[in-house]
């Protein structure tokens, strides 16, 4: 049993730290937002027309939630260092 709790608990850090790694290295990942394609949200009616995506801001990418936390812990240690 312990063994299987060390497991989980080593999963879940090696997991964590892949994830931290990788916002450092890539921060945006894909918007996904329903419907939207490349940035574009197509209308439901008219399969030509569209417009951009509010979310991504029409570029289909958006940043990622890890790399939000790291921005803000940031500014804030910045603040109170003044």
């Amino acid at each position: 049993m312990t063994t299987l709790a060390l497991l989980v608990v080593l999963g879940i850090l090696g997991y964590t730290a892949f994830y931290i790694l990788n916002c450092a290295y890539n921060p945006w990942g894909v918007c996904k937002r329903y419907r939207c394609r490349s940035g574009r949200i197509y209308s439901r009616i008219f399969s030509k027309t569209f417009r951009e995506c509010p979310r991504c801001n029409g570029t289909g990418r958006r940043v990622r939630i890890g790399r939000r936390i790291y921005e803000y812990l940031r500014a804030e240690h910045k603040a109170g260092n003044r």
